[in-house]
């Protein structure tokens, strides 16, 4: 049984990179890895290329940026804003100049290690209505609107058939969803923020696979935005035991239990809003972040 759950490319990266390396093989065929260092914070980039690449990470073909960072418990002022800056970079990069936007906000805001794309969506300026009241005021401001569609238990819907039915609505130019990831290391989460254009499963981290908000299911490109929150029992078990003789059979028994940072629910609010921001600045330009503070 594979006991290794992860959302995050820059993991299965280092995972079949491990493989390459005992079997003497070096580079993995199909991907195209770079990887800089701003001050404090590591910015790396994974470019799934062919067929083979994606079987080799087992995710689909397209562009990852993974930003890792220090801490999100106690981001000081500029730190959060050093932050928000790359990450509002890097987004405005892969969305390649499209002004109309749906941001959804998918996961749980009532259970913190799954609020974060509730918060983040939150703390977008929202302005598709002002938009189509023809407002000259809103003429250098992007066409954003945002939903958050909750949870299958709540609602009784799926999230990709709420997502659909708005982007029909607003016919936007690209989708940006957000949602909470599993990771496979424990030093990984809420430490690090990944950035793909690949789309995005809700829950699939959990083993909770819902339908996949992606570019063939919603008829625009989607942008995923995931935090990694919690890391899985079996799996933090399984590498801690790594070399050693593991009773399989015990940790079935963990799989299934999730483990989250006891400061969880301010780490959501701090990347929620932070993430929030980024879209703010990606889309809307080099909009204050103190205006934004008041309008959001």
């Amino acid at each position: 049984m594979d006991f290794i759950r992860t959302d995050l490319a820059e993991e299965m990266r280092d995972r079949a990179m491990t493989k390459t390396a005992r079997e003497k093989q070096g580079e993995l065929d199909g991907i195209v890895f770079h990887e800089k260092k701003e001050g404090d914070i590591r910015i790396s980039t994974i470019a799934i290329q062919t067929a083979e690449g994606e079987k080799e990470l087992g995710r689909p073909i397209g562009n990852y940026v993974t930003i890792s960072f220090p801490t999100a418990a106690n981001l000081g002022y500029a730190e959060f804003l050093g932050l928000c800056d790359i990450v509002s970079r890097e987004l405005r990069a892969l969305c390649k100049g499209k002004k109309r936007v749906l941001v959804c906000g998918v996961g749980n805001g009532a259970f913190a290690a799954d609020a974060l794309g509730v918060i983040a969506a939150r703390h977008v300026l929202v302005t598709h209505h002002l938009k189509e009241m023809m407002s000259p005021h809103m003429d250098a401001f992007a066409d954003i609107a945002a939903i958050t569609p909750g949870i299958m238990a709540k609602t009784g819907m799926e999230s990709a058939d709420m997502v659909k039915s708005a982007v029909s609505s607003v016919h936007p130019d690209i989708v940006v969803v957000i949602d909470a990831l599993a990771a496979r290391e424990a030093d990984r989460l809420a430490r690090t923020i990944q950035i793909s254009d690949t789309g995005l499963a809700p829950g699939s981290g959990l083993g909770n696979h819902r339908a996949v908000l992606d570019e063939k299911t919603l008829g625009v490109p989607v942008i995923a935005i995931g935090v990694p929150t919690v890391v899985d029992t079996a799996t933090l078990v399984y590498d801690a035991l790594a070399g050693r003789d593991i009773d399989e059979n015990a940790l079935k028994k963990l799989s299934g239990f999730f483990v989250a940072p006891k400061e969880i629910d301010v780490i959501a609010e701090n990347l929620g809003k932070l993430i929030g921001y980024a879209i703010n600045r990606a889309f809307h330009g080099d909009f204050p972040y103190e205006e934004m503070a008041m309008m959001t």
